[in-house]
C-alpha cells in the first residue's frame, strides 16, 4: 500500500468513526448562498458576571492545506502544536471537573459539558494524527478561526470532486468551559464565522466545489449551519 492510499484510508476511517457519534448529516448547495449569509461577524465576548459585549475586533481565518510534509510546512507545524496544547488542556479540565476544582453543581449541565469535552478531545486526536505526519494531500484542508491570534475553532475538511466534506469541528476546550458556564473569557460566534469563512473561501478560490456536506454532533453547531442554509442530507 503506497503512502497516498494509506493517507486516504486514514481519512476514510476518521470520517467513518465520526459517523459513529450520533448527529445529523447536512448539506449546503453553494448556488443558494447570498452575500449577507456569509459576511464576517464580530465575536460576542463573555465578561464578568456573565455579561456579554460585542467585540470591536473581528475574527480572522486561516486555511492550512496539507500539501507539504510537516517538516517543510510551518503553518502545519503550528497547527499540530495547537492541537497538542488543546489535548493537554482537555485532560486537565476533565480532571478538574472530576475533583471539583471546576465546580458544576447542575448534574445535567456537568454531564453535557463532560460529553462535549470528550467528543471534542476525540476530534482533536483524530485530526492531530493526520496533521502531525509526513503524509501530503491537497484535498485535505483545515480551517482555523482565531481572535487576536488565538485559535478558537478548527474544522477538518476533505474535497472530493465537486463536494467538500466538513468531517470534524473542534474547539479550544477552554472556550467550551467558558461558554457553557458563562465565565469571563468566553468567545461566542466562532463556529458561525468558521463555516462562513469556509464558504467564502470556496466561492472565491474553489469554484469547482458546488456542495458542502457535514456531520454535526452539537445542536448549537447544527443551528448555526442551518442558519446559513444547510438542510438535511438525503442520506439522513
Amino acid at each position: 500500500m503506497n503512502k497516498k492510499t494509506r493517507f486516504f484510508l486514514s481519512l476514510f476511517l476518521i470520517t467513518l468513526s465520526t459517523f459513529s457519534i450520533a448527529g445529523n448529516n447536512l448539506t449546503l448547495e453553494l448556488s443558494t448562498i447570498k452575500d449577507q449569509d456569509i459576511r464576517s461577524i464580530h465575536p460576542i465576548l463573555i465578561g464578568e458576571n456573565g455579561d456579554t459585549t460585542i467585540s470591536e475586533t473581528i475574527f480572522s481565518n486561516e486555511k492550512i492545506i496539507l500539501d507539504k510534509p510537516i517538516n517543510l510546512h510551518e503553518a502545519r507545524k503550528n497547527l499540530a502544536e495547537t492541537l497538542k496544547s488543546f489535548v493537554t488542556k482537555t485532560k486537565k479540565i476533565i480532571r478538574d471537573i472530576k475533583d471539583g476544582s471546576i465546580a458544576i453543581p447542575n448534574e445535567a449541565l456537568k454531564n453535557e459539558v463532560m460529553l462535549n469535552l470528550r467528543n471534542n478531545d476525540s476530534f482533536l486526536k483524530r485530526t492531530l494524527s493526520s496533521v502531525d505526519s509526513s503524509e501530503v494531500s491537497e484535498r485535505y484542508k483545515l480551517y482555523a478561526t482565531k481572535l487576536k491570534g488565538k485559535t478558537v475553532i478548527i474544522s477538518q475538511t476533505t474535497t472530493f470532486d465537486d463536494e467538500l466534506d466538513v468531517s470534524l469541528v473542534m474547539s479550544d476546550p477552554d472556550n467550551i468551559i467558558n461558554n457553557s458556564l458563562k465565565l469571563n473569557g468566553g468567545i461566542k460566534r466562532a463556529s458561525v464565522e468558521n463555516i462562513r469563512g469556509i464558504v467564502r473561501d470556496l466561492l472565491t478560490n474553489e469554484p469547482s466545489v458546488k456542495t458542502i456536506s457535514a456531520h454535526v454532533v452539537s445542536p448549537t453547531l447544527e443551528s448555526n449551519y442551518r442558519r446559513i442554509g444547510f438542510k438535511d442530507s438525503p442520506c439522513n
